[in-house]
């Protein structure tokens, strides 16, 4: 048996050398390569040769040699030689991670998928795993439909790789199916699963987004998974920031965005900064006082009162029927005890505007306590508790209104919800 290997291997060597040497003989190395393959069996003597690739003591000198032998089949695009000869090396030296790496690259280049799939399990167990070998098994089991499993390795892989957008790609659009497959199947429900799926979407498009240039298909995609998992930390106020500075006024609505969250994380001065800048640039006269109504609530929340007090007062003298200004100036003056009678007319002003809003009356019932008329306070919070209105801000009038009355049990009941 080792006489017919040998006799393949000297068969391969004269060949490969012959591309070199014989160039004078009328026929090219890789054309007497192809004339001598023929006068053997073929089939038969690769079969041997397999099937000797465990018999010989790990030897790394062995390893090295057929590896350079490998590579020589390679160049002249034999690459069911170099296989084998890829497995002579593995076989010589089984610890080596990184023929086994070469190996199976070769066998997933001839489309060899199930036994790529086999060394890949064995590959990704090991220490040096490299991201390429899960990134092939993922691959794998995309293509088999074990969808979990190829998450996990997906996973992985991007991990290894978080420079290969392309990867990161990849894998988002896998969980993006999965995704979908799980909002179908839950009845159009947004899951825990669900949710988890948009986390990690979330997390793969803060990566790709800078590179991209924020394209605004992906950020609308990326503004959903915000709304979906509830997010509202510093990387996506950054990330949000990045894009509205990119592009201004087109981003706009990030910019909105970026400030609901930088003031939900009570930074009310930077977002301020943000909406200022949107303030200053914004043509649309609707949305100027949508910004200025933000920007003095931010500045109340930072006890700036005067400084809101102030931009409040210059939206309604430009926005005359603003009853949104109205009641927010006026409550402000009340609950600050500025100027209650004053604040209690606006709010009666905003009033004639909207007379059912559940938040104009409770601030009409805040001006009326604050003026001793605590009945009439008392009949306006009760008929709001009846419509299911459920705030923290009702429950703590409710509270101040029945101690005022001396309705002590309510009072504590009431403080008691507000405390909740």
């Amino acid at each position: 048996m080792k006489s017919v290997l040998f006799g393949l291997l000297l068969l391969l060597c004269s060949c490969a050398s012959g591309l070199k040497t014989d160039a004078r003989q009328g026929l090219s190395a890789q054309d007497s390569l192809k004339a001598e393959i023929p006068k053997i069996n073929m089939a038969a003597e690769l079969a041997k040769l397999d099937t000797m690739l465990i018999a010989d003591f790990p030897n790394s000198a062995a390893a090295h040699e057929n590896f350079l032998r490998a590579l020589d089949m390679l160049e002249i695009d034999r690459i069911i030689f170099a296989e084998l000869f890829y497995k002579r090396a593995l076989a010589n030296d089984p610890e080596s991670h990184f023929l086994l790496s070469e190996l199976i690259r070769i066998l997933l280049k001839q489309n060899k998928t199930s036994e790529a799939f086999h060394l890949l399990k064995l590959a990704v167990q090991s220490p040096k795993a490299t991201a390429d070998n899960f990134l092939h098994l993922a691959r794998l089991y995309k293509e088999n439909k074990t969808l979990d499993s190829a998450e996990a390795y997906y996973k992985k892989a991007t991990e290894k790789m978080s420079e290969n957008f392309a990867v990161q790609y990849e894998y988002s659009l896998l969980l993006e199916y999965l995704r979908d497959k799980e909002y179908e199947q839950s009845d159009k429900e947004l899951t825990l699963e669900y949710k988890r799926l948009s986390h990690e979407i979330k997390k793969i498009y803060d990566i790709l987004l800078p590179q991209l240039d924020y394209p605004p298909r992906l950020m609308e995609k990326q503004i959903f998974n915000y709304h979906v998992t509830e997010t509202k930390d510093s990387i996506t106020a950054n990330l949000l920031g990045e894009a509205f500075r990119a592009n201004g006024i087109e981003f706009a609505e990030y910019g909105f965005w970026q400030a609901e969250i930088l003031a939900s994380m009570k930074k009310y001065s930077e977002a301020n900064e943000v909406l200022l800048t949107l303030f200053f640039m914004h043509p649309s006269k609707d949305i100027t006082s949508k910004l200025a109504l933000r920007i003095a609530n931010n500045y109340e929340l930072m006890d700036s009162v005067t400084v809101a007090v102030i931009w409040l007062e210059q939206l309604l003298s430009q926005d005359r029927e603003n009853h949104i200004a109205m009641n927010n100036l006026g409550y402000m003056l009340i609950d600050r005890n500025i100027d209650v009678n004053k604040g209690l007319a606006l709010v009666n002003k905003a009033l004639t505007y909207a007379p059912d809003e559940s938040s104009y009356l409770d601030s009409k019932a805040w001006g009326l306590y604050k003026t001793g008329k605590y009945k009439e306070a008392l009949e306006i919070l009760e008929k709001l508790e009846a419509s299911g209105m459920d705030e923290k801000e009702l429950w703590l009038h409710l509270a101040k209104v029945c101690e005022a009355l001396e309705l002590h049990d309510r009072a504590k009941k009431y403080m008691d919800k507000a405390r909740d």
